[in-house]
This record gives C-alpha cells, structure tokens and sequence, in this order.
C-alpha cells in the first residue's frame, strides 16, 4: 500500500512539472527568451515517474531500489536547476515590489 502511495506522488509530481514546463515555455516565448533549459523540466518528469514506477516495483524486485533513489536524486536537481533558470527571476520581482510598499 505504501508503495502504491509513493508512486502516486511521483504521478502527481510530474504532472505539476508538466505544467510549469508548459507555463515555462508560454512565458518564454511570450518574452521572446532562451526556453532550451525548459527540455529539462520534461526529462525531470519522466524521471520523477520512473522514479515511482521503480519504487513501486521496489518490493519484488531489490535493485528497483537504487533506480529508484537515482531516478528521484537526478529528476529533482535536474528539474531544481531548470526551475531556477527559468523562473529565478521572479524573486527578484517579487522582492522589488514589496520593497516599494506594494505600489505599482
């Protein structure tokens, strides 16, 4: 039963990073941007779900283990580093406008 857990959170992980790709690569084309690095938030989606397809298979089979822990560690720096390059300017948005008391 846990097993099935964990692979629904994968699931649902990758649907959300198949989402932002999508709002990444809106937004990068509306702004006329660099999107190559958006590529990488699919790979991290597919590695999150294979990810939780191997943790699922974990208790049958043993090695499933070790896909499982290298498919998570790669998908999440991966989709970190993509998710940064991408939307890493929004902090600095962010803080200039609460830095002006909220005004436009």
């Amino acid at each position: 039963m846990i097993a099935v857990g964990i692979f629904l959170w994968h699931a649902a992980l990758s649907i959300l990073l198949l989402l932002i790709w999508r709002l990444s690569v809106r937004l990068g084309r509306a702004m006329r941007d660099d999107v190559g690095s958006n590529l990488l938030l699919l790979v991290s989606a597919g590695l999150l779900f294979l990810g939780g397809v191997a943790a699922a298979m974990a208790p049958l089979l043993p090695c499933a283990q070790w896909v499982f822990a290298a498919a998570d560690l790669l998908g999440t720096v991966l989709g970190w580093y993509a998710s940064w390059h991408s939307w890493g300017w929004l902090r600095f948005e962010l803080r200039q406008k609460s830095s002006t008391g909220g005004q436009s």
